[in-house]
């Protein structure tokens, strides 16, 4: 009878070894899972803010480009070029 019961201890052991590494191995998947998606969103958010970065430094290169600041001292602040004739309608 000792032998039958110490088997059967051992057979439970073993089993329920088994059952807690599954347990444990099917939720590092879920987590492993949740990780990789986190890490997929974080490369989508670095990509648009890369996309963003080199819009800014077009936009930056524009901005302190000559023809860029005469098109605004001309439409914004009503400049002109010391060489230039400015005529204006009497009829507005």
């Amino acid at each position: 009878m000792g032998k039958i019961l110490n088997r059967l201890i051992k057979t439970i052991a073993v089993v329920s070894l088994l059952m807690y590494a599954f347990f444990v191995m099917v939720d590092q998947e879920s987590a492993f899972k949740k990780y990789d998606e986190e890490l997929s969103d974080y490369n989508n958010m670095i990509a648009e803010q890369n996309i963003i970065h080199e819009q800014l430094l077009n936009t930056r290169n524009q901005i302190s480009s000559e023809k860029y600041i005469e098109e605004v001292a001309r439409e914004k602040l009503g400049l002109v070029m010391p060489d230039e004739v400015v005529f204006i309608d009497a009829n507005l």
